[in-house]
């Protein structure tokens, strides 16, 4: 299957409406922002990168088999340019002394926490800091990333030395998760997710810093659509909630608004909390329970605006 790359476009939401508040605007040009700073920075990485290779008279020894670049790039859909980027993608540091995946590993890790927060993002512009947060915590986390390589069977190619321990935790887990056995008590190789990234900053080289193109690839890597956005967005009426409820009480002198906190539990991906609210009104005691959310503060707010659309 051949890759088609298209631009995304700025400010458009999932369903082909402008996003025309002023909040999404600001995030697309701090996005834009940041992705020029980020590329700037691996052209510095990349120039070093290309001088290792010109001027390391070992460099062009013990290339990497063909069939391994072929499978590689097969799993990938990608075909390099530049095949020294690729092995070096898929050398340990046990393996050589003058060339490891360290540099592509890191230069991975960044752009593609920055490729996934951009397409959550453009993809709902409604998402808050926190659920762009989460998301991209479940899409690039190590214990996510390994479980890709894991499934790819990315480990396979990689060269190391002297790495017998690593091996055997390594086809433990690897086993575990072709086989579809509980590995949620095995230890996260971290070397599987080293690969993934050290892949993508091969990649992302390869592509000349395209962040797009790079996308467009690892956006099938990673599964990325098994990753589930929510469905629970902020609006400015919930933001104010608190405030609009407080200020209600006031003006039909009621009780003040009085929270107390029902859950406050870790989960997975960090805390979920819920809160209600109870109003002293003329007519008795009205109250609400809120829904579930990321921090107190949101927590309070859905109570608050539950309990206002029943007053």
């Amino acid at each position: 299957m051949e890759h088609h790359f298209t631009q995304l476009h700025d400010g458009a939401s999932a369903d082909g409406k402008p996003a025309s508040n002023f909040g999404a605007a600001v995030a697309t040009v701090l996005l834009a922002l940041l992705l020029q700073i980020f590329c700037r920075c691996c052209r510095s990485i990349y120039r070093n990168h290309v001088k290792k290779y010109k001027f390391s008279s070992s460099s062009a020894a013990a290339n990497m088999d063909r069939s391994i670049i072929a499978a590689v790039e097969k799993i990938l859909k990608y075909k390099f340019k530049d095949k020294r980027l690729l092995e070096e993608a898929l050398t340990h540091s046990s393996c050589r002394e003058d060339m490891s995946y360290e540099i592509l590993e890191f230069i991975g890790d960044a752009v593609l926490g920055l490729a996934v927060a951009t397409h959550f993002f453009r993809l709902e512009p409604r998402l808050n800091s926190d659920q762009l947060t989460r998301l991209r915590k479940k899409s690039v986390s190590n214990k996510r990333l390994a479980h890709v390589a894991a499934r790819h069977g990315l480990n396979r190619f990689v060269r190391r030395k002297d790495t017998a321990p690593l091996d055997l935790i390594v086809r433990k887990y690897v086993g575990a998760v072709k086989q579809g056995d509980d590995h949620k008590n095995l230890a996260v190789p971290g070397i599987l997710a080293d690969i993934v990234e050290a892949l993508a900053g091969a990649v992302y080289l390869d592509l000349n810093f395209d962040l797009t193109k790079l996308w467009t690839i690892f956006k099938d890597v990673l599964v990325i659509d098994e990753i589930k956005v929510p469905k629970d967005f902020k609006s400015s009426e919930i933001i104010g909630a608190q405030n609009k409820l407080y200020g209600l009480c006031g003006k039909r002198k009621w009780g003040n608004p009085v929270y107390s906190e029902v859950k406050a539990e870790l989960c997975e991906y960090g805390m979920k909390y819920v809160y209600s609210v109870k109003v002293e009104t003329d007519d008795g005691i009205c109250g609400h329970e809120g829904d579930e959310k990321s921090n107190p503060k949101d927590a309070r707010n859905s109570a608050a605006y539950l309990l206002l659309r029943s007053l």
